[in-house]
């Protein structure tokens, strides 16, 4: 079949896209070209850099307009982060854990990745879906060390020219597990705006039958979706809600916009990760309408 030959599927799959991603150079007209062509595919209109209208546009604006020089390797940074949001926290009225590292290392041929690891969770610290779960001791498979050493030459920001990403450095790190009766315990997604949160996202059945809701900051459930279907019931809301509020107004205060990852566990709330290009930009709110409201009443206060 026509579907099955190798440049179809190439083009496809956005093989042309993701060439160009790769050769063109680090500069504004470059990012441009290659975010307008997806943002356009997905809200089906053209994106104004001056002038945006809508949370996601603003993004795309700030994607392809904001100065190479602007790092934000330590909050992005899985390894840097654990010490950016210790310092910002510091004699604050809160109280966030992170999780302890056990080791850091830049190479997988590291001597502690090649003896028996404790229980933990390795992460490549430069990117997302790159982990790995040691239940219990054990030493790696072979695969599992060739998988980090992949980890280890990917570089995101030429795969979405997202600036957060411009200014990291591989690496790997392994730290303990969190206190959960699961494997990972719940999180929640604070949507930031100069230290004032406007949602929060809660997700459910990530790896089964991936649900999503929006919450307002006193928990009350909004008629709205975010790139994917709602779930049926209302979730309770987490234990230490107005300590994870606080805390994510004291992390973004600084930041016109970040959305702000926390863990709910029995030992109190954990700090996840910041997130300044939610889904880099492309995850359709339903109604899209919502998308004009939070950017006309959050954004232009932040700005």
């Amino acid at each position: 079949m026509i579907s099955n030959l190798p440049f179809v599927r190439f083009f496809a799959h956005g093989g042309v896209g993701k060439t160009l991603a790769k050769i063109l150079p680090d500069t504004p007209w470059a990012s441009y070209l290659l975010s307008f062509r997806v943002f356009m595919r997905t809200y089906g209109f053209r994106p104004s850099l001056k002038r945006p209208r809508t949370l996601n546009e603003w993004l795309f604006a700030r994607k392809v307009m904001l100065p190479r020089s602007v790092s934000f390797a330590p909050w992005v940074d899985k390894h840097l982060a654990k010490e950016s949001v210790a310092n910002t926290l510091h004699k604050q009225d809160v109280e966030c854990h992170v999780a302890r590292t056990l080791h850091y290392a830049t190479s997988a041929d590291d001597a502690f990745f090649n003896a028996e690891l404790p229980r933990c969770v390795v992460k490549g610290t430069h990117g997302s879906g790159m982990t790995i779960l040691i239940e219990s001791p054990r030493r790696l498979t072979e695969d599992e060390k060739n998988q980090m050493r992949q980890w280890l030459t990917v570089d995101y920001f030429w795969g979405s020219r997202e600036p957060s990403y411009r200014h990291l450095k591989p690496g790997i790190i392994a730290e303990e597990f969190l206190p959960s009766d699961g494997l990972v315990p719940e999180d929640f997604k604070f949507f930031c705006f100069k230290g004032k949160v406007a949602f929060i996202q809660h997700d459910t059945g990530r790896y089964i039958d991936h649900r999503r809701c929006l919450y307002s900051p006193t928990w009350e459930r909004l008629p709205v979706s975010l790139q994917y279907h709602s779930y049926e019931h209302t979730s309770e809301a987490p234990k230490d809600l107005k300590m994870m509020i606080a805390i994510a107004k004291r992390l973004s205060e600084k930041q016109n916009f970040v959305r702000v990852d926390l863990y709910q566990t029995r030992a109190g709330v954990y700090f996840g990760e910041m997130t300044f290009f939610p889904g880099s930009g492309l995850e359709v709110f339903n109604p899209i309408t919502f998308d004009t409201e939070v950017y006309q009443h959050w954004m232009t206060q932040a700005c």
